[in-house]
């Protein structure tokens, strides 16, 4: 079945998608069970599909966007698809702008009048939900794409409905049941947080912030189970089992261990030491940002063991002997076989590349430390710190210490 906005239609759902929401076509007739992923159904709740209904499956109203907030603090949005022949509306959801403590499960389950034996099964199922503390990343999306239907904003309408209930009727579903879908939906919990890692590890191995950062974004720290009273140390548990996974993606993306022990081993101190649920969420951020960028700046997965290892030992010993003749000694192989070797795979001669390296070095202290000149020469593998001018002049067009003058005016220019 085709839509005269195939095209649009098909990019906003592989969109969609990528931010792990879940959007499903629906038809005049057809069955509305599962639009809230079986939230519903998981409580004896059933006939709640009502508030569909009511207040998603408008068919006579077009060219409006629905954003629907039920009594279970899950939102949705729907609209109805211009010239679909049968009648076709677009259903997204359900997704959380804010992620769940179980404090606040439990304080929705006393206002509704559910059971407490079902706490863990909605703990579950709002772990299994992509979460956005900032919503108005996904309307932007469907305002797009409102636009490109209908034209101007002005030719459409967005319309907030929420639906409140202060109590539903309690779950008839008895204690074995109750269990037995907690098993079933953990199981398939853990199917699909499995393949979420194993996606989120091949995305950060391939060097991609920007992917990485809009996956971790919207996964609920509930995915990863809550051990203890302290919510400050289970998001330390959180940050922990992030920085494995990372490391083990950016390993997978051929960075050497040397470069990951030491980032790894920050951050695990960054995470002990950070005092606030706060700075936890500011340093996954921030790992992922690391990590990817080590791949890109530091992956050798498609050199042959010999060049990789050359190439990590550089990275490692820049103030120390480079040369030919000890590298090759190094690896075991002849000053001229490496010599060739390296060319060959790399492109450029090894001289070339370990003045490169340096120089880049050389850039990153003198616009991050307030090292002497010289100091930042033998840090870089220059015992003649005039030499080193005279090499970074040739680099860069100007001295170390114009450089570094150059770097300092912007800020002191921005200054009241």
């Amino acid at each position: 079945m085709t839509y005269a906005c195939q095209k649009e239609l098909d990019f906003l759902m592989l969109a969609l998608k990528k931010l792990r929401l879940q959007g499903r076509l629906l038809h005049p007739g057809c069955s509305l069970a599962g639009l809230d992923h079986g939230l519903r159904s998981l409580l004896g709740l059933e006939e709640d599909y009502v508030f569909a209904y009511q207040i998603g499956v408008q068919w006579h109203h077009e060219r409006t966007i629905f954003k629907i907030l039920d009594q279970f603090m899950c939102h949705y949005i729907y609209f109805r698809l211009p010239g679909a022949v049968p009648p076709t509306a677009l259903f997204i959801g359900p997704y959380l702008t804010i992620d769940p403590s179980r404090g606040m499960i439990l304080e929705q389950a006393e206002r509704l009048g559910l059971p407490l034996n079902t706490i863990d099964l909605q703990a579950d199922y709002y772990a299994s939900l992509p979460v956005f503390n900032d919503p108005s990343i996904i309307m932007a999306l469907i305002s797009a794409f409102g636009e490109t239907l209908w034209g101007d904003p002005g030719r459409f309408d967005i319309v907030d409905v929420n639906y409140e209930s202060s109590a539903v009727p309690l779950p008839t579903a008895s204690d074995d049941l109750i269990e037995q879908t907690s098993i079933l939906r953990q199981m398939k919990q853990m199917e699909e947080r499995y393949a979420y890692e194993n996606e989120l590890m091949e995305i950060v191995a391939r060097g991609l912030t920007n992917r990485a950062e809009v996956m971790m974004s919207s996964v609920s720290s509930l995915n990863y189970q809550q051990r203890l009273a302290d919510p400050l140390r289970n998001m330390k548990n959180y940050c922990i089992i992030c920085n494995t996974l990372l490391r083990k993606a950016a390993e997978r993306g051929g960075v050497h261990p040397l470069h990951l022990d030491r980032i790894s081993s920050q951050y695990a101190r960054s995470i002990e030491n950070s005092p606030t649920l706060e700075d936890c969420s500011g340093l996954i951020v921030e790992m992922i940002r690391t990590y990817c960028r080590l791949v890109r700046t530091h992956s050798h997965r498609h050199y042959s063991a010999i060049v990789q290892k050359c190439l990590t030992y550089i990275e490692a010993n820049l103030s120390g002997d480079l040369s030919l003749a000890t590298l090759a000694g190094l690896l075991q192989v002849s000053p001229s076989y490496l010599s060739a070797l390296f060319h060959r795979e790399t492109g450029r001669t090894l001289a070339d590349h370990i003045a490169d390296v340096r120089m880049k070095a050389a850039l990153q202290l003198l616009r991050t430390t307030q090292l002497q000149v010289q100091s930042i020469a033998q840090l870089t593998g220059f015992s003649d710190p005039n030499y080193f001018g005279k090499r970074f002049r040739q680099f860069y067009g100007v001295t170390p210490l114009q450089y570094r003058r150059e770097q300092r005016r912007p800020a002191q220019e921005e200054r009241p």
